[in-house]
Order: C-alpha cells, then sequence, then structure tokens
C-alpha cells in the first residue's frame, strides 16, 4: 500500500521535472510527510480545445479525459487534488479516507474506481514514500511497526499510477458556490516483488521490498507513462490490458530503489521535515 509520501519540491521545480504547466502554483503544498485527505498535485495530460492556448480550463465540466480527439494537441498540467478518490456518487468527504489506494487487480470493476480507470487517468508525483514492516519484538513479543523511506537511489522522481475524479460537494452547490466542485486521486497498488527473498540474490532492493510489505505503490516508467496519460477513453479491454502491464514495469524500475529505516516520528502526521527521511542512526 502507500499511506504516506514525500513531495518537497517547490512548484517551479517541480513543473521543470515534469516539464508540465501549473496553472495554480500558490495552490500547492510540499510535505516531507503527506496523509490521506491532504492536498496533493497531480500530473494530467487533457486535450487543447480546437488547438488553442491551454489555459486553465480542466474542471469537472471542461470535457477533460473525455478523449476529444486522438489527432487533437495535448498538453500536460500539474493540478492539486485530495489524496483519497471521491466517485460522483459519494455522499460526502469522509470517502476519500478509505480510497487512497487502488488495487490494481480490480480497480477496472470496483465501483469507487471503474470509470476513472477508462477516462481519468493521472501521475502522482512523489520523492519517495514511507512503508512499515510489521515483526514481532524478539525480547517482549509484542508487534512492532518499523518505518522505512523507499526512494530511487538517483534522487529521481516517482511517478505514481494514479486516477482522478470531480465531486461536486452537495453543500457547496446549495450554497449558491461558484466552484462547487472538488478534484480528488488515488494511487494505484500492486502486490510486491515474490515473498521469498532467496529470488532475488543478487538485488538487494527487490528483496527488501519483498520483506517489507506484500503490496507496493506502482511507479510508471517510460513504457507506461505516456499510456497512462493519454486523455482518450479506453474501453474495458484496453483498461484490463493497461493494468496488468503496470505492475512488471514496477517492479522493474524499483531494482534502482533505495530502502532505508527511518525514525517512528514519521508515524506522527504532525512532524514535517526533511529529518524524517534520514536514516534512524542520525535522526534526532
Amino acid at each position: 500500500m502507500c499511506g504516506r509520501y514525500v513531495m518537497a519540491l517547490r512548484a517551479g521545480e517541480l513543473a521543470d521535472a515534469l516539464d508540465a504547466e501549473i496553472p495554480a502554483p500558490e495552490q500547492l503544498r510540499t510535505s516531507y510527510n503527506i496523509a490521506p485527505t491532504s492536498t496533493v498535485p497531480i500530473l494530467v495530460e487533457r486535450y487543447l480545445e480546437h488547438g488553442a492556448g491551454s489555459g486553465t480550463g480542466f474542471g469537472a465540466g471542461s470535457g477533460a479525459g473525455a478523449g476529444t480527439s486522438g489527432t487533437d494537441p495535448t498538453v500536460r498540467q500539474v493540478h492539486p487534488a485530495r489524496w483519497g478518490l471521491l466517485p460522483r456518487w459519494a455522499s460526502d468527504t469522509r470517502f476519500s479516507a478509505k480510497t487512497f489506494n487502488a488495487r490494481c487487480e480490480t480497480a477496472a470493476t470496483t465501483p469507487s474506481f471503474r470509470a476513472a480507470v477508462r477516462r481519468r487517468r493521472c501521475a502522482v508525483p512523489a520523492q519517495g514514500y514511507y512503508e512499515w514492516q510489521v515483526e514481532q519484538d524478539p525480547e517482549t513479543g509484542k508487534t512492532r511497526r518499523r518505518p522505512f523511506y523507499i526512494t530511487p537511489a538517483d534522487g529521481s522522481l516517482m511517478l505514481f499510477a494514479g486516477l482522478y475524479e470531480w465531486w461536486q460537494d452537495p453543500q457547496l452547490r446549495e450554497a449558491g458556490d461558484p466552484a462547487p466542485w472538488i478534484l480528488s486521486t488515488t494511487i494505484l497498488t500492486g502486490a510486491a516483488p515474490d515473498e521469498h527473498p532467496v529470488e532475488h540474490p543478487d538485488e538487494p532492493a527487490l528483496s527488501a521490498l519483498s520483506r517489507l510489505h506484500d503490496r507496493m505503490p506502482l511507479v510508471l516508467t517510460r513504457q507506461t507513462l505516456d499510456r497512462w496519460l493519454e486523455p482518450e477513453a479506453w474501453d474495458g479491454a484496453g483498461a484490463e490490458t493497461a493494468l496488468a502491464g503496470l505492475r512488471p514495469a514496477a517492479v522493474d524500475d524499483a531494482r534502482q530503489w533505495n530502502l532505508r529505516e527511518v525514525d517512528a516520528a514519521v508515524g506522527n502526521v504532525a512532524h514535517d521535515a526533511p529529518e524524517l527521511t534520514a536514516p534512524v542512526s542520525r535522526l534526532f
């Protein structure tokens, strides 16, 4: 799974790293300890209307993700979104507390995600993510959770495969608010590398991931990014094929990751500092 991650690049740095526009940079926030329901940046690709300037018209009524034409020019943009998908039929924002991850094996058929898989796909940029290893303390016999920080060894940006939706807040609508729509997102996860580390004797990152957790966020690679972001709508078969291709590419990319144990302070969302990503022996 992916329940905490780091995105501390400022808007200008993020725009350069993604080669994308950021129409509202003042709405983006940086954090070393992002938790579900926070506002996070997402990368989308949309068609330019009639070949005109890109503008900022990414919204529920703008036709984003509608698949205007496979020959129309497109633009990539970064927008702020609530982490935790809100399908259009959600009763209130509390629904997003349980939809911050989507399983790639079932996303195409799960009611909360299936419409977004076909029409509203995105990438969620991250510098790294946290995962907790659950084990038994040999001295006390009690269960303990040890946090680890996972990040590309070369310092490059991770792009998690994601989905997005527009949800209309009924209270804002009834109050006559001119902008009652909330943009939300989820991160796709898949099975971690094989559970038996012996399968990866010469690949320490995969061996470590296999011991850490049974799930992992699925990063987009050069082979999967363009296909995943294309704004054209897919049919059911196209969605299933694309989802099936995410995990093999992500596991291959994970061979170049670095994992290090960090301090338990990351478990408290009130803590937000670069030191959270440092090896545990050097913290505090």
